[in-house]
Formats: C-alpha cells, structure tokens, sequence
C-alpha cells in the first residue's frame, strides 16, 4: 500500500536543523526506528493497521499521511482519553504547540515560538483558531469550542494561501461531529478532585425519510476553586462552563447537502489569584506596595511575598471573570460532475468581562476591570475538483479556487483604580474596533509523475482597520491632589485612526514518492498578519504598528511501514519574519504592541507504533530556536529608561525550547464481559522565559493513568483515572514584576495538584 493512501493515528511532520545535535533527540529518533524493526511476530503478521484519519487540511478531504505539511490530528476519543477538555490542553501532546490560558479572555497561543502579542482589539493573534472552518477571531472564545468534538487538526507553519491572514504561526481547525444516518447518542457523568463534576452528551439521528438529520450536543464541567484568598477567606479560581450545539443536516439531492450550526457556550470564574513566586526566600512583592516613583515602601500597605501554600494569595480585591459566546454556520455543497461548491457563512460573538487586582496587597492598591463585546461575520465561496489525481489515475490536475469576507466590530472598556500616590485616580478608555478583509485565493496540484507532485498557489488579501479611543481620567475622592491623576491617561480624550493593508501570500511544495510506503516534500510559504494602532492609553496620537510578515521554509518526511503498523514522521523547518509584533511596554509600564525581526527554527518527530493487537504506543518531540533578529524591548517600569534593553540575537520568550509526549494504550480483553484499556501517558516540557529573559516558567514532567472498562456491546464504561500522579508543582505562565527584582520574583498561576476522578458512560 502506497503511504499516500494511508494514514496514521498522528500525523506531524517534525523539524530538523542544528538541533540534531543534540542527543536526546538522535535518541528519540533512533529508538522510533528500533520500534519498526523490533515490533512483535502478533504484530507483523495478521490484519491490524493504524487507523486512519481523513483530515481537511488542504481543504479537500485526504487522509493524513498525504498531506505535504506538518500537521497533527487528534480524534474526538483520543480527546476523551486524554481529558482534554479545552483547546489549551492540545498544547501538551502536540510538538511545537503551547497554549498558555492565564485566564478566561487571557489566552495566549504560539506554535513554533509565535503567537498573540497584546490584548488591543486591533491585536490580531499569529495562531489563526476555526470552528467548523469559520475563524474564531478572539482566541478565549475558541479555549472553551472543545466537546463532541469530531478531530481537531493542528497546521504548524504559514497557512496563508489556503486559510488566510494571521495564520503566519499556523491554524487549528476544529471540527464538531456532524447528525449521524442511524439513531446514536451518548451520555457521560464524571466526579473527580475539588468536587469537579462533569455531565456531556449527545443525540443524534434522521428526523425526516433519509433527508434531515439532526444531532443536540451539551456540556457541563464545574469545579471548586483551587486558590484561597487569605485576606478574604474566598475561594478562587473555579471552573463553571455550560454549553450547548444543535446541528441540522439537509440531503434533499444525492448531489447537495446543506448543513445548519448553532452553539452558546458560558464560562463564569468566581476570584481571579495568581501565585506570587518568590526565587529568594522573603523577598517582596512590590508593584503597586512601593511608590512607583521612588521606590520607597508606602505607608499602610503590606507588601506581599510568596506564600508557604502556592495556591493561596492575599489580594484586597477577590476579583471575578467570565465570557459568553454564539456562533452560527451555514454550510452548503454541491458535488457537480468534475468540481464541488462550496459556501460558509458564519457569524460569532462573545462578550467578557474582568475584574483583577494588580496590586496583590492585601489592602486594596490598585486592579482594573475590562468588558468587552465584540461580533464577527465570514463568507466564503470555494470551487474544488473531485475528479482524483492519484498515482496511476489519467487525471494529473487538481485545484482550489476561492473568495473570502471577514468584518468585525467591537467595544472594550477598560477601567484601571490606582489608590497609589503620586498617582491616585481612575482611568477609564474604552476601544472600538471595526475591520473588513477581503480574500481571493487558488491552489492546484499537479502530478508531474506517479513519484513527483508539484503544489502552488496564491492568496491576495486587502484589510482594513479602524480603531477609535476614548479615555477619561477622574480622581478618587477623599484623596489629596498631590501629582498627575495616573500615569496612563494625563487629560480626557478621543482619538480614532484607520489604515488598508494589502498583501499576496503565494505557497509552493514539492513532493517525492521515496517507495510506495513513504515520501518526502519540501515546501516555502508566506503568511501576514495585518497591523494595528496602539490603543492603549496615553493617547493621542494613536501608534501605528506594521503588518507582521513571514517567508518559512520546510523539508519533510512521511511514512508508513510494515503494512501501517508503524507511522514516523519529521520535518525541519526555518521560518524568516518580518515586523513580528510583540507586547511589550512603554515608560510608563503601559502594554504596547512593538515590532522586531526574528527567526525561529527547529524539529519536530512524531511516531505512532500498534506493537500487538493489543498495545499502541505514540510519541511526539519538538525542539525550537526562535530568535530576534533585532529588538530593542521595554520591560515595564515607570520612566525608567535603564530598563529599555537590547534583546538582538536573544531567544524570543513565551515558548519551552523543548517539549515531549509519550503515550501508550493497552486493550486486555475480557471474552464476554468486554475489555478493560491501561492507558497511561507522560509530558515533559522545557523552561519558559519572559520577553525580557527572565524566568516565566519552571520545567516540569508530569505523568497521567487511565483504566477503562467497556462491555462487549461497547454501549457502557466506566473509567477511572488519576492525573499529575507525582503532584508535581509548576506554572503555566506568568510575567515579571515592573521594574523590581524582574529575574527574582514573578507571578504564577499554578496548575492543578494531583487529581482523581471516575466517569461512567452509555453509548447507542
């Protein structure tokens, strides 16, 4: 069977560059291609193979292992397996992949080291998120799309031509599970840790004489706090997430299928703490504690430091968070003789809000509220061939050709308290953002030979953008005017701006047939990211930051062996940008969105491996080096030139140099009364630095079990499972502390401890 018309339980093709030299991953490597050659007699002989996933990545359905791309894909009971319950948890079983969500409407998304800059509205993110192939423009809301899920795939590198702006990074495509042909559901309760109670399901079935089906899906996860507020007694940082999605298909042709998506999703989260990490014990915490001006502690304030318990804090304001989203689709295709019509029509919203004290003391210092409203609509039209052009068949063209329509609009408000002399007051701005994009893009793929397939194809894109600001700055009564109202807005005022961007994102690959079994590819591609304006106060004049651009260029390797039991995968990548946006901060520690030039390179391996009818074992590894070009950043503090520093030739922060994923499945059969699957999986993820080279956060290597019984009509189960057996401590992110002690003392929010839980499910 030729590689190409088969396809594997991953599918990722890694990276390979100078980090080749180092040993551990010749090791991963070397052991990837002893577990070939050294698989079980039970497993070479007989009928067993992977499964194969059939995945849209090129915008035609293929199966994973034809796709010249680095691309991961998980399916919906790999998902379950793993508890992954939001797009964050994809991070650890996806090389080059980290998500860093620090709160609801918080989240931050790189993959190969590049990612989301600020939290402005005119602040596009570099991961581009779809949901069903209509684009999730603010990443918090696509954190919480994850249930009754179908497969979720994940692009590495600039998707441009096919998938448009903001993918200079790559894109994640979910995809929900469509109405079944036959009546079928499931329904799942799980208990665990923190009293964590989870309820999900889902019916599905026709509705009408083989034309109209239909599928309700819901989910429930709620869960106590896992932080303690020690100056209030609260508890803080629980999970409350409600969801909901109906989907409606329509048949009324053998040749025309039209399907109808809607769904509404709620997250709350009572108390919003974060972990004050000290690396020298006692040392304070004193942003906001000391006056920011001159250093000296403030009188009455009680400067924090790190507790003896990690996940307590002492916070004046306990805080609170939350985010509700809709979102609608009409998808409609029309298979014709030699092409297929395509149109998707989408349209989201989500609105936000959050309150969060910054100061950290336990006397009320200073914290800042935001709420945020914003909706968005997409069309887009596509033309595919459906004539085949595999090797052997007398067609040699395929081809893609389309239009695309993007608008947003929305408001933020964000209000910030500073009870911090000389700066006492309250700030108030609020944003307003209105974006239209336009899009024509084409891909065709042509067969040269049976071995030799050539790809190109272009995408032209016009943006427009326009940002208005309001801001007011007021003082807080009863305190004496002894110095500007805050150092961020000095007078009230409104400012608004608007530019067009234009850019052509062309893509070539070229792919190789090795043996009938593997193939390798080797590609270049370019991405943009439009710009934006400052809308940060102090305003006017709004700063205009330029369009990100980024030229990658990629080799890789795909095969399958030994009759698919046994799947490697690797591809080197070096991707070359151009005005990479960055957040960084002003004189006066206001976020800002800054620009440099910078490289990222690396490997990424993937392997998965059906050692005997009974045992599956899967792997990835990524290893990255993203670095400035040049960069001159401001890390915050207020007027404080001696913090403005030269980061060219540093690495870039936000992402491990490394991470690595190994897990395994072992199916024990039971004759009559079912099976009862072992699995048990392990990541290890390298230190994380800030933008500024200090430490944001630890290395860590966690491990998780799972045991499942099913009976023998695979309609009922029960699992049990235990996860971070080792209770290992480590934070999934944070930042610095203006100005003081920035390599010493940070914030953290810590992940969860050991937890355990059981889960019982029916399936029809």
């Amino acid at each position: 069977m030729s590689a190409r018309g088969g396809a594997g339980v991953f599918g990722h093709t890694g990276k390979r560059g100078e980090s080749m030299k180092h040993t551990h991953y010749r090791a991963l490597l070397l052991s990837g291609v002893a577990m070939s050659l050294a698989l079980p007699a039970s497993a070479q002989q007989g009928g067993m193979a992977l499964e194969e996933i059939v995945v849209t990545a090129q915008r035609r359905e293929q199966n994973l292992s034809d796709v010249p791309i680095s691309i991961t894909a998980m399916e919906g009971r790999m998902l379950e397996r793993l508890n992954i319950a939001t797009t964050e948890g994809l991070s650890q079983f996806t090389p080059s992949l980290h998500i860093y969500a620090e709160a609801v409407g918080s989240e931050k998304y790189t993959i190969r080291g590049i990612g989301r800059t600020s939290e402005d509205l005119s602040a596009d993110p570099g991961v581009a998120v779809f949901l069903n192939d209509i684009y999730v423009p603010r990443q918090a809301e696509a954190n919480m799309a994850m249930f009754d899920v179908q497969r979720v795939e994940v692009l590495r590198g600039p998707q441009g031509t096919l998938y448009g702006k903001n993918a200079t990074a790559g894109a994640i495509n979910i995809i929900t599970r469509e109405p079944t042909e036959e009546p079928s559901g499931y329904l799942e309760a799980a208990y665990g840790s923190f009293d964590r109670v989870t309820v999900k399901g889902a019916v599905s079935g026709p509705l009408s004489d083989g034309k109209v089906y239909g599928r309700i899906a819901f989910n429930v996860d709620q869960r106590d706090g896992l932080y303690e507020n020690l100056t209030t007694g609260e508890s803080a940082n629980n999970i409350d997430v409600v969801g909901g999605r109906a989907t409606l298909k329509f048949t009324p042709s053998d040749a025309l299928t039209v399907s109808v998506v809607g769904d509404w999703i709620r997250s709350k989260q009572d108390g919003v703490l974060k972990s004050i990490i000290s690396d020298v014990p006692g040392l304070k915490y004193v942003f906001f504690t000391n006056n920011p001006v001159t250093g000296a502690p403030r009188p009455g304030v009680t400067p924090p430091t790190q507790e003896a318990k990690l996940r307590t804090a002492r916070s004046g304001t306990n805080g609170r968070q939350g985010m509700e989203t809709y979102g609608g689709l009409i998808n409609l295709d029309y298979a014709a003789d030699t092409f297929d019509f395509i149109s998707i029509t989408g349209a989201r919203s989500e609105d936000s809000y959050l309150q969060e004290d910054n100061g950290r003391a336990k006397e009320v210092t200073s914290f800042g509220t935001t709420d945020e409203d914003t909706w968005s609509f997409s069309q887009e039209f596509r033309l595919v061939s459906n004539v085949p052009n595999d090797a052997g068949s007398e067609n040699r063209l395929a081809w893609t050709v389309g239009a695309y329509y993007f608008h947003e609009e929305g408001t933020k408000q964000a209000d910030t308290y500073r009870n911090v002399p000389p700066f006492s007051g309250i700030a108030k701005f609020t944003q307003r953002i209105d974006t239209d994009s336009y899009a024509l893009f084409g891909e065709a793929n042509y067969r040269v030979s049976d071995r030799v397939t050539v790809t190109a194809g272009v995408r032209y894109t016009t943006e427009k953008k326009e940002l208005g600001v309001d801001g007011v700055a007021t003082r807080i009564p009863g305190i004496t005017a002894n110095g500007p109202i805050t150092p961020f807005i000095n007078a009230n005022f409104s400012t608004s701006d608007s530019k067009r961007w234009n850019r052509l994102s062309p893509r070539g690959v070229i792919d190789f047939e090795i043996t009938d079994e593997a193939f390798v590819y080797a590609s270049i591609a370019k991405g943009f990211k439009s710009g934006g304006f400052q809308g940060q106060p102090p305003a006017p004049p709004l700063r205009e930051f330029s369009p990100e651009d980024v030229v990658n260029y990629e080799v890789g390797f795909k095969g399958e062996f030994m009759d698919r039991r046994f799947l490697f995968n690797a591809s080197a990548f070096y991707s070359d940008y151009k005005n990479l946006q960055l957040q960084t901060f002003d004189v006066n520690g206001a976020p800002t969105t800054s620009t440099a030039s910078a490289k990222s390179r690396g490997v990424e391996l993937e392997i998965a491996a059906l050692l005997t009818d009974r045992l599956t074992v899967r792997g990835g590894a990524s290893l990255i080096d993203p670095e400035y070009k040049q960069f001159i950043s401001q890390q915050p503090g207020f007027s404080d030139l001696a913090h403005t520093f030269d980061r060219s030739g540093k690495r870039i922060g936000g992402v491990p140099k490394h991470n690595f994923s190994l897990m395994a499945d072992y199916v024990y059969p039971l004759d009559s009364a079912g099976t009862i699957t072992f699995h048990g999986d392990i990541v290890s993820v390298d230190e994380i630095i800030t933008e500024f080279g200090t430490l944001w956060g630890n290395a860590y290597t966690k491990g998780d079990v799972r045991i499942t019984w099913e009976n023998a009509a695979e309609s009922w189960s029960v699992s049990g499972w235990v996860n971070n057996v080792t209770d290992k401590d480590y934070y999934r992110g944070g930042g610095p502390v203006a100005k003081y002690d920035t390599d010493k003392i940070r914030l953290g929010l810590i992940n969860d401890p050991r937890t355990f839980g059981i889960s019982t499910a029916f399936r029809f």
